[in-house]
């Protein structure tokens, strides 16, 4: 009995000790053991770094993108704008340029060579005293003048430049002629070479008469 009690106790002793080395080589294993990475960092990390980015985002690269995006549509619509306007400005620039071509050269399409120039205002009638009269008699005279060349396009303004001088030169000489003269025809046809002759030196060598035209002789 004394062996068994001894054997028992032996074995009990030997068992104790191996689960004491079990426990400490377990110890020894999980201590040597390296652990494993957290996983809650990494997504933290990931997490503050989006939320920055973002940040940054919507603080600085979002409104250069906006700005950029209203100036270059604020720009596109101004160009438009600018560019219907000069369209039209060219339209009115185009329509002035063909209104001074129609009035540029007003003589060219309403000056006829054979129209007779009055020597003064159309409508206006030349009254003479002729000599010995004593103001009881007058003579009303409208005369007009046809130019020699008909490429004289000046010649309208010569004559209305001058009107003054050719009138006075019809006063002088019809003046010194007396009311019995002037009624004859024959003496009519010879004052009026001299006027024209009269007319043709207040023109000057430029601006050739061609022909003087009586429409009123009337004695009163």
């Amino acid at each position: 009995m004394a062996e068994e009690e001894a054997q028992n106790q032996e074995q009990n002793a030997e068992a104790t000790e191996a689960v004491e080395a079990g426990a400490e080589a377990a110890e020894e294993v999980a201590v040597a053991e390296p652990k494993a990475p957290s996983v809650l960092m990494p997504m933290l990390l990931s997490a503050v770094i989006t939320v920055v980015g973002v940040g940054v985002m919507v603080a600085v690269i979002l409104p250069k993108q906006i700005a950029k995006a209203v100036a270059g549509a604020s720009h596109g619509v101004s160009g438009e704008h600018k560019e219907g306007e000069g369209k039209e400005g060219e339209g009115k620039e185009g329509e002035g340029k063909e209104g001074e071509g129609d009035g540029a050269d007003p003589t060219a399409e309403e000056d006829d060579p054979e129209k007779p120039v009055s020597i003064v205002s159309e409508g206006t009638d030349i009254v003479i005293n002729p000599a010995g009269s004593e103001g009881r008699r007058y003579l009303l005279v409208e005369i007009f003048l046809l130019r020699k060349d008909e490429k004289d396009t000046g010649f309208p303004e010569a004559v209305e430049k001058k009107t003054k001088e050719l009138q006075a030169a019809t006063v002088d000489l019809l003046s010194n002629t007396d009311a019995r003269s002037l009624a004859e025809p024959s003496t009519k046809e010879r004052l009026k070479a001299q006027l024209k002759l009269a007319y043709q030196d207040t023109l000057g060598a430029k601006h050739k008469i061609e022909k003087l035209i009586v429409s009123k002789w009337i004695m009163q």
